[in-house]
């Protein structure tokens, strides 16, 4: 998996590439990820003060998550429950199209 992180506004940290990084690992435990990117940026004139947004190149559609708040541990919890909802809604998707309709018996599903 190739990964790109990217700040602007602010100084890089090891420990926040280390939170984004398992961050990257536990979204390809779920999906195949081939390309994961994340952009940190500290915006002048918001409400909050850190914004990370997160882009998960995958089979199928890209998964792309944001997370907002006062600090960057706020804003990493906004994020990972982004990528949690969505890739929760790719696996029901998926579960949906390959289900048979209800009562059809196996031998008749084609």
């Amino acid at each position: 998996m190739i990964t790109h992180i990217q700040y602007f506004g602010c100084d890089a940290r090891p420990e926040w590439d280390e939170k984004l990084q398992a961050l990257f690992m536990e979204a390809r435990q779920h999906k195949a990820v081939s390309d994961a990117s994340a952009r940190v940026e500290e915006p002048q004139n918001a409400p909050y003060r850190y914004r990370i947004t997160v882009t998960l190149k995958a089979p199928g559609p890209d998964i792309q998550a944001h997370g907002d708040g006062y600090t960057f541990d706020e804003a990493l919890i906004g994020v990972r429950a982004g990528v949690r909802q969505v890739l929760k809604r790719h696996a029901e998707k998926a579960a949906q199209q390959t289900g048979a309709a209800r009562g059809v018996k196996a031998a008749h599903r084609g």
